[in-house]
């Protein structure tokens, strides 16, 4: 047999079994799907005379599979100009250099289950501000952006009254009372509760809808509580803010009510 023929006609056989043995092949995965989802649920609301921002932590890629390799989630803001609305699709350069947020060691955010709150109080009065929030790999792979409403910084209203009294059936009794602005409607108020030597938390045991009082049931005879409420509004142009905090009234459940 011809030894050229022999050669063609091998290469022509492996060529066969590279194409018959590499087994079943999967769909395409493009670059763009396996990079981070963008933080989720994403709500800035002005908290007395600072910016508070929160978000969820991303959990899955751009596919809906779940992440295994860590990340941390970069927080930049920009300062708008006077008369300044915005532009779609504006680039990234027009933000300050970024806080980096490690959901381990979330500093100088707080963390609640998979929630982080950043709160800014490096804000002034009258001026405009908007965050953008991205998931950075330890690869220094970028997800997908999210950006926050345009919020101004306003002048707060003034902090609620509060009273408490016992009441029959072993219940609190908190009766608020605040001053709402023309330009605001009420949502409610957020209550905040400590036991004697403890420090208000952050977040409120509740808050009230539309109300003026509410019913602590979760309490105990003969603990001191400490109480403290914001009063709780949505601007005209639909921006949520918080009053600053009342002054703090202690009560004790008793046995008979007050």
């Amino acid at each position: 047999m011809h030894p050229v023929l022999n050669l063609r006609t091998g290469l022509t056989v492996v060529g066969l079994l590279a194409l018959t043995g590499c087994g079943k092949k999967g769909p395409l995965i493009y670059p763009d799907l396996l990079v981070t989802e963008a933080p989720q649920s994403v709500q800035l609301e002005q908290r007395g005379n600072s910016l508070e921002l929160s978000f969820n932590l991303p959990a899955k890629d751009r596919r809906g599979h779940g992440l295994t390799e860590p990340f941390v989630v970069q927080v930049q803001r920009r300062e708008l100009a006077p008369g300044d609305q915005g532009q779609c699709g504006e680039r990234p350069k027009d933000y300050q250099p970024a806080i980096r947020i490690d959901p381990e060691f979330p500093d100088p955010a707080m963390k609640f289950g998979n929630r982080v709150v950043l709160l800014d109080s490096d804000v002034r009065h009258g001026k405009r501000y908007q965050y953008r929030l991205v998931a950075v790999s330890r690869d220094g792979e970028y997800g997908v952006p999210a950006e926050t409403v345009r919020a101004m910084v306003c002048t707060v209203p003034p902090a609620p009254a509060i009273t408490a009294k016992t009441v029959q059936g072993g219940i609190i009794r908190l009766d608020l009372h605040g001053e709402v602005p023309d330009n605001a409607e009420l949502v409610g108020y957020a209550i905040y509760r400590a036991e004697a030597g403890a420090s208000l938390p952050f977040l409120p045991l509740a808050t009230t809808l539309g109300t003026a009082y509410y019913e602590d049931q979760s309490v105990q005879r003969g603990v001191t509580y400490h109480y403290a409420a914001r009063m709780v509004l949505r601007r005209w142009d639909d921006l949520v803010v918080s009053s600053e905090l009342s002054p703090v009234v202690t009560t004790t459940l008793s046995d008979d009510p007050q």
